[in-house]
């Protein structure tokens, strides 16, 4: 049946409707350039953010996890609300909000604000990111199917760069400018994208697309994800035995079993529709997608601030660092598109999937006197993994479903890579400060000198990679014995980290191997 699309013969197109696909493409892949860029410079300029505004890892946790929550809880009704009321707007509204989001950022005087505009700044991508592809497939309707994979291959391409670059660009900026140029270069960004779309791109709207919107289950997902990451960041960093913690937990874990309940109600109305979970090959490309955003992005910031807070690593040299990571995984996507047409898709997710987790495992050999060079192999283990398996998992969601259930799934999917993010940042989070607080106890402080009522401040910094505050603000006497002992405690939690994520790893390996079938597959070309 493909084959007969690519070789009919094509209609001549009208130079508006080329010139509205074309903008279409350029300024749904600047959007996505300048977006994922920002998550990836975020994660460089920790250190120096958490150093400007004297904040906890907690609240460096929550720069990171309020953009990525906000996303992640908006992006599937943002693009059913699109459908209804047309695609354009909603990505108009998105780039807006985004960009205003930045500034706001740019200029936030203290952590507080800043998590605020980067939570403003997830809703704006949600609307963005949620309506671009429909977009590209409205521009691209009557075009032949290799005429349209090639514009979503572009969106995806701009995405793709940012996400290699953008490890290096945060620390030039960090190191020769300051962390606020981070945020403030999206506004020329983003005004030239709203320049170039409002005049530009055509609008669209999904044919016969009718019926509400699921503002409850859109409302139920928010809360659930937001009570459930306070109760996980807030337990690690004071007390599992708070009332607010325990309220928290309890209260997330309620609504997560509300919103479940409400979207099985609704089935294909709803803004996530379980039935599709049905089908075992959807439901482990969507484990992938979660899996593949907690093993890449929701470990990043704690290896920035191994290499930035403890290493002591100029922002620079720790994008350099990470481009290894960066630089593998765009080798290996290029060689896991070859690999498919020799193995089954399930072999090469299984084997991407295994190789961040030798990496991981590779992760744990770390020593408190070992330098930059000994996490390379990690960085690029996971690369390479990560490059094997991403090309593949939000096709292998829409493949396998009916056709008129396409956008569902891979907004679904979709979904599920901030939700990764989120859930990484928060685990790893919690594990690290946990085993900081075990080794740095009240007993082996008060062993140094250390005031009892100096232990949780010393404890937070540790957690938090400031390692120079940390040599101020311990005892003269026994400075260097505290930063030591802290050295100890920071890389022996960051390779429990690593052993953790690696056995995780290797389970979503064999998740792969049992979910992905060949034969949902088969079915699906067939019908």
């Amino acid at each position: 049946m493909e084959e007969t699309m690519t070789m009919a013969p094509e209609r001549p197109v009208p130079p508006e409707v080329l010139s509205g696909r074309r903008w279409t493409v350029a300024a749904t892949a600047l959007a996505a350039a300048m977006m994922t860029l920002d998550i990836t410079v975020v994660n460089v300029a920790l250190p120096r953010i958490g150093a400007d505004l004297h904040t906890s890892l907690e609240s460096l946790q929550w720069v990171v996890s309020a953009y990525t929550l906000a996303f992640a809880a908006l992006l599937l009704t943002a693009g059913s609300v699109s459908d209804r009321i047309g695609r354009r707007r909603i990505f108009l509204a998105g780039v807006a909000v985004f960009t205003a989001a930045s500034a706001s950022c740019a200029l936030a005087p203290s952590v507080g604000l800043l998590i605020a505009a980067r939570a403003a700044q997830g809703v704006g991508g949600a609307l963005a990111f949620g309506t671009a592809l429909a977009l590209i497939a409205g521009a691209y309707q009557d075009a032949p199917a290799r005429t349209r994979t090639t514009a979503i291959g572009l969106f995806t391409a701009g995405g793709a760069v940012s996400a290699a670059l953008g490890p290096l660009i945060g620390g030039s900026i960090v190191q020769w400018l300051s962390w606020p140029f981070l945020f403030a270069v999206n506004v020329p960004i983003g005004l030239f994208v709203l320049f170039v779309t409002a005049r530009r791109v055509p609008e669209s709207v999904a044919a016969g697309a009718a019926g509400r919107i699921d503002w409850a289950g859109a409302v139920l997902a928010v809360l659930a994800l937001f009570a459930l990451n306070y109760g996980l960041l807030t337990g690690a960093q004071q007390s599992w035995s708070r009332p607010d913690v325990l309220a928290a937990l309890i209260a997330g874990s309620l609504l997560a079993v509300a919103f479940a309940a409400v979207q099985w109600r609704l089935g294909p109305a709803a803004m996530l529709d379980l039935r599709l979970f049905t089908v075992p090959t959807f439901s482990g490309a969507v484990l992938l997608s979660f899996a593949a955003r907690i093993f890449s992005f929701g470990l990043l910031p704690f290896l920035t601030l191994w290499l930035g807070g403890m290493l002591g690593l100029s922002p620079f040299r720790v994008g350099l660092v990470l481009l290894a990571q960066s630089a593998a995984l765009v080798v290996t996507a290029a060689v896991s598109g070859r690999l498919v047409k020799v193995l089954p898709v399930s072999r090469v997710l299984a084997l991407g999937t295994a190789v961040v987790g030798v990496g991981m495992f590779l992760g744990t050999g770390l020593g408190p006197a070992d330098g930059w060079t000994a996490v390379l192999p990690t960085l690029l283990l996971l690369g390479a993994g990560a490059g094997l398996t991403m090309p593949h998992l939000l096709s292998l969601a829409v493949e396998v479903v009916p056709p008129d259930q396409a956008g569902t799934a891979s907004g679904t999917a979709n979904t599920f890579f901030p939700l990764g993010t989120a859930a990484g940042v928060a685990g790893f989070g919690t594990l690290l400060t946990a085993k900081v607080n075990t080794v740095l106890s009240g007993p082996a402080l008060a062993r140094l000198q250390v005031p009892q009522a100096d232990g949780a401040p010393l404890r937070r910094l540790v957690a938090a990679g400031q390692f120079d505050a940390l040599r101020a603000a311990a005892p003269a006497a026994t400075r260097e014995q505290v930063v030591g002992l802290a050295r100890s405690a920071y890389t022996g939690a960051l390779s429990t980290v690593f052993l953790v994520a690696g056995i995780a790893a290797l389970l979503a390996a064999a998740a792969s191997l049992v979910l992905v079938r060949e034969r949902d597959l088969r079915s699906d070309s067939s019908g």
